[in-house]
């Protein structure tokens, strides 16, 4: 009897709880579906405007100069002398024919010395020599004066002698005098006859004596090193007393007014500036506080191997006088103008050729074309792009994302 009350005392429990939970579930209020709104970013535009831009190509070139000497020691007919004085140190600006170094000079004037007095000899031989030819003439006929009376000595001689008046011992004696005679006369008719070659001779000696004492006199005057032109002195390998011998370096030497700049140009534009060597391209650098202003002069002959790449040489339009040797310059050369471009900041620019257009309140995304930049030197430099697809009046999203996809809403800045 117990157990029947328990059972039907713990299904009534069970019975009331289950009415219970049905009777709150029935019961309880009901939520409202929350409404979700897309958010939106807020972007800055900027609308474009198609344009004809001239792009800014960055280069990277060091300062040269085709003009670049390095003075040495000139050839002496000495073994070495010294640096006895030097006038300049490195990085002195030089004028045209300007003393830099004097090199000792006292053995080469006593060369000097020398070869002119060897000149002097030779001088004094071609006075002797005239003045024996003039002898000669005079003496030639005294000489054949007397070879006309020996002969006629001789034929008396013969006469008395076929007469047995004289001795055969007086005509041999007569013979003798004869054959002395014309020994004589024909060395003195020879010494006539050669007189104009041993005086060519002599002129040959005296032109080659003269030409060993102008190189003397040159060799005294070149231990004046000078300055072949207007300059900045690059580098000194000597000091005042330092022994040199011939072709040794004494001092390297560039022209102040020839410097230009060498900068490789990027393959990708090598076509578009061989294409425009004929026009004048303008470039700028700023350094040290100073403004440098260039034209593209020309670009080099060959291929460089190891990159490639061709190089442009910039002559020096301003500036050049804050400029020194194998400085390193950032240049901004200006390419020929290129039309239906948009100036754009960079933060506009998604990888390397995509943008977003405002349309309706969400991005678009487009594919453009990078034409080059656009340097400002007051941190405002632009990239330059054109796409088809762009018109002017459109709007580009200025502003980075980093969540930017196609059709994200996006909100324009006031």
């Amino acid at each position: 009897m117990n157990k029947l009350f328990t059972l039907i005392t713990a299904a009534s429990i069970l019975s009331l709880g289950i009415f219970g939970f049905m009777l709150l579930v029935a019961t309880k209020p009901q939520a409202k579906p929350l409404d979700v709104e897309e958010p939106s970013w807020i972007v800055k535009t900027k609308q474009v405007q198609l344009e004809s831009l001239s792009p800014a190509l960055t280069l990277y070139g060091h300062v040269e100069s085709p003009y670049t000497t390095t003075l040495r020691v000139p050839n002496l007919s000495i073994a070495a002398t010294q640096v006895s004085r030097l006038a300049v140190l490195e990085g002195d600006k030089l004028t045209q024919k300007q003393l830099l170094i004097q090199l000792d000079d006292r053995d080469s004037k006593l060369i000097l010395k020398q070869r002119q007095a060897d000149i002097e000899d030779i001088q004094a031989q071609i006075t002797s020599e005239k003045q024996i030819h003039a002898n000669n003439l005079k003496l030639i006929k005294n000489e054949e004066a007397l070879l006309s009376l020996i002969q006629k000595s001789v034929e008396r001689a013969r006469k008395l002698q076929k007469q047995n008046l004289a001795s055969r011992s007086n005509l041999d004696e007569a013979q003798q005098s004869l054959e002395r005679q014309k020994i004589a006369v024909n060395n003195r008719r020879y010494s006539v006859k050669n007189h104009k070659t041993r005086l060519a001779q002599l002129n040959a000696k005296l032109k080659r004596a003269i030409a060993v004492r102008d190189l003397a006199k040159l060799e005294v005057k070149r231990l004046q090193i000078i300055a072949p032109y207007d300059a900045i002195v690059a580098k000194l390998y000597v000091a005042e007393g330092d022994l040199v011998r011939s072709n040794d370096p004494l001092l390297k030497v560039y022209d102040v007014n020839k410097l230009e700049v060498r900068a490789q140009i990027p393959s990708r534009y090598q076509t578009d500036i061989l294409l425009s060597i004929e026009q004048t391209l303008q470039a700028k650098a700023y350094y040290s506080g100073f403004e440098f202003q260039f034209e593209l002069a020309r670009v080099s002959g060959e291929i460089n191997p190891n990159n490639g790449g061709i190089d442009g040489l910039f002559k020096v339009t301003q500036g050049v006088e804050h400029l020194r040797l194998g400085e390193f310059l950032t240049l901004y050369l200006q390419l020929p103008a290129r039309k239906d471009v948009i100036a754009l900041p960079f933060e506009s620019v998604y990888g390397n050729n995509r943008i977003y257009k405002f349309n309706d309140g969400r991005m678009h995304s487009l594919t453009i074309e990078r034409v080059g930049e656009q340097i400002a030197f007051d941190g405002q430099s632009s990239i330059l792009v054109r796409s088809p697809e762009l018109a002017s009046g459109d709007k580009v999203i200025v502003t980075q994302l980093p969540n930017a996809v196609e059709g994200l809403k996006v909100t324009e800045a006031p």
